[in-house]
């Protein structure tokens, strides 16, 4: 019966937000506030489950960052931008670099202001013929979105380092 079709497994899932240390990823939360140096000078990594029955797609990825509209991220291509035959791969974004901006919609937004920031990911399969366009993230085509993360920014202490 039409509708009744098959939901499609999420080609990637994402496992969570982190921090890069020198020892490696260390998990970012709200209890772990990134320093304003941090924040200037780090990513943010995030780590992704590749659905090992989907090996051969290739990924679409958007960050939408203090519920701000979409930010597009790089397509991610099996075989070059991913290594095939691997489980997790992990990825990573920049805070947006301005004290203060409008997002798409008009609004004021802070985006390295101190305080709780919250990001949310969202993954799914390219289309072998997509060039710009419009993206498909939804579970029907292999997409998936994130739960909403929440991480804390320190306030910036005035200490010359």
């Amino acid at each position: 019966m039409p509708g009744d079709e098959p939901i499609r497994a999420p080609v990637a899932t994402v496992t969570g937000i982190y921090r890069g240390k020198s020892g490696g990823l260390e998990p970012l939360t709200t209890d772990t506030p990134l320093t304003p140096d941090e924040v200037r000078r780090n990513p943010i990594f995030y780590e992704l489950d590749l659905d090992p029955e989907q090996g051969d797609e290739n990924l679409i990825i958007d960050i939408i960052y203090d519920n701000m509209s979409p930010m597009r991220m790089q397509d991610l291509f099996r075989g070059t931008d991913i290594p095939r035959g691997i489980r997790f791969w992990p990825d990573w974004f920049d805070i947006p670099p301005y004290r203060e901006m409008r997002d798409v919609d008009g609004r004021r937004v802070y985006p390295r202001a101190p305080g709780i920031h919250t990001v949310q990911i969202r993954t799914g399969v390219r289309k072998r013929a997509q060039m710009g366009g419009n993206r498909d993230f939804s579970p029907a085509a292999g997409g998936f979105t994130s739960p909403l993360y929440e991480f804390a920014i320190a306030a910036d202490t005035g200490r010359e380092g």
